[in-house]
């Protein structure tokens, strides 16, 4: 047993030994596990802004070799980026299970790792295992991953178990310690360079704390911890260097505003009208739970916290091309500081109890998503169906109306015109085929007539007049120039059913005219 251990038995040692019995928090685990992954079972494209195209590059990456349009249009660029871990695991699961359930099989190990991480960190430092990190089923469903960072997220669950895998090691031979961190920072790299960047911070805390608390100070054991905690990093540092990725580390972008928005995001779901009131009842919990004595917080959690917190602040809003690369600091800075928080549930007075209201919380939690993303995924499977309209391996071109509604509607429907990848074998203008970004390319042939930049959609207008222009932009070219040419289908998103119209009747043929979409056939004899 680890001297971590040992401290948290003697801290709570007054705990009632039921709540010490493995199977009695397993059973809470499994209900709790059970709440968060309802909503994934009864639909089929959770409504998450980016996820469907990332869905729709899986079904490209796992299709190309035996399908004839997606081999035409894209092909398969290996490389050691940093957002790899989608691509490595739902195209082996599609032959067996079909994309939409490959997809919904990777968003569920995302929440259960979310929720698992911080329960195993307290198992390590606490010496037992405790239905209190069971909370973080409250904030497993927010707003970054409502935005689709799917990839990060799988991150911050695994950077949060290498950081109780790294306590657990303590002590242990160098080598033993390194390998084992050489494994995490495997896995990490290829979810994200934040997750990475997330676990390297909090073994670099915790073992600051360690170092400091034992006094341990003297060469041989600084040098053993340098060791342990930087040669696991190099091999990563030069598959950074060499890969696409790096020639995108210019695209770094400041600015100042925007923190306190990230913690909004974080904490909220859908609606004020029930994210407000379930925000004060916890806050109003947690001032309680402070004021009784009831929460204590390990002190190597107050490093890791402070360590994050500061990277928060300092680091900038896009960096290596990615967005919101501060913003999500937070998502990592709540599951990874929650494992270091104990609550004395003994004190309680009933802990079942306290259980008790942790599930109807958490309940309350999934309903109000299931609510939202039932209303939210019919317009979405409107357009998912409409995309059978168009013949296989048809070319599509998306484009947004000039004044296009908002809401969650419109964000989830932002990316969905990408299904065409997979009900019809399309080639799709927006497509995450981003060099540095992804592995997935469009062909050489192809890839002047993509995004390849991840740049904004289009507006309708700007197609139009493009499409006057005999010589293309002055600007450069542009890939919807010539689209008459080219593309077979245009869509039109943020569009009202009973308000617009069509945009040039003389270029483009209603298809369908569905809820905050309208899909055009492109008139080849214009």
């Amino acid at each position: 047993m680890s001297e971590f251990q040992n401290r948290g038995r003697l801290a709570s040692a007054s705990l009632d030994r039921s709540i010490e019995r493995p199977w009695v928090v397993l059973k809470q685990t499994l209900l709790v596990t059970a709440l968060i992954l309802l909503p994934l079972f009864y639909t089929v494209v959770p409504p998450l802004e980016d996820y469907p195209n990332h869905l729709a590059r899986m079904q490209a990456l796992a299709g190309i070799p035996g399908n004839e349009s997606l081999s035409r249009f894209y092909e398969v660029a290996w490389a050691p980026i940093p957002n790899l871990i989608m691509d490595l695991i739902v195209p082996p699961l599609v032959p067996f299970f079909g994309v939409y359930t490959a997809g919904r099989i990777f968003v569920g190990l995302t929440l259960l790792l979310m929720l698992l991480g911080p329960m195993l960190l307290h198992r390590t430092l606490d010496g037992r295992w405790s239905a209190w990190p069971l909370v973080g089923g409250l904030f497993v469903y927010n707003g970054f991953l409502f935005t689709g960072l799917m990839n990060y997220l799988f991150g911050v669950g695994a950077a949060v178990l290498g950081l109780s895998v790294w306590i657990r090691l303590c002590g242990k031979p160098v080598v033993i310690r390194a390998l084992a961190s050489l494994a995490f920072c495997t896995v990490l790299y290829v979810c994200h360079l934040s997750a990475l960047g997330l676990y390297g911070l909090g073994i670099a805390s915790f073992e600051f704390w360690r170092l400091w608390t034992q006094k341990a100070w003297k060469p041989a054991p600084l040098l053993r911890s340098a060791l342990a905690l930087g040669v696991p990093f190099l091999p990563f540092l030069y598959f950074l260097v060499t890969s696409p990725t790096w020639g995108l580390s210019h695209d770094i972008i400041w600015e100042s505003q925007g923190k306190f928005e990230a913690v909004t995001l974080f904490l909220s779901v859908y609606s004020d009208i029930t994210d407000i009131p379930f925000l004060m009842l916890i806050a109003i919990a947690i001032g309680i739970a402070v004021k009784r004595g009831l929460v204590s917080f390990h002190p190597a959690g107050l490093i890791v916290a402070g360590v994050l917190t500061l990277a928060f602040l300092a680091m900038p809003r896009m960096a290596f091309g990615s967005w919101m690369a501060d913003q999500r600091i937070v998502v990592g800075i709540f599951f990874m500081t929650l494992g270091f928080i104990s609550v004395d549930l003994k004190r309680l007075e009933n802990h079942n109890a306290f259980f008790a209201v942790c599930l109807v919380a958490i309940a309350f939690r999934v309903v109000d998503v299931s609510a939202h993303w039932v209303a939210i995924s019919q317009p979405l499977q409107e357009l998912k169906s409409s995309l059978r309209l168009m013949p296989l391996g048809a070319r599509l071109l998306v484009t947004q109306a000039d004044d296009p509604a908002e809401g969650a509607v419109d964000a989830a429907l932002s990316h969905a015109p990408t299904l065409a990848v997979i009900e019809r074998s399309a080639l799709v203008s927006r497509l995450f085929v981003v060099p540095g970004k992804q592995i997935l390319r469009a062909r050489p042939e192809y890839s002047g007539h993509v995004d390849t930049e991840d740049g904004d959609t289009p507006r309708i207008s700007q197609i139009i007049v493009a499409a006057e222009e005999e010589e293309g932009s002055a600007e450069g070219p542009r890939y919807w120039d010539r689209w008459t040419e080219f593309y077979d289908y245009l869509i039109v998103l943020g569009t009202d059913s009973d308000e617009t119209s069509n945009p040039a009747p003389d270029l483009l043929k209603i298809v369908h005219n569905g809820r905050g979409f309208q899909l055009y056939k492109i008139r080849k004899d214009a």
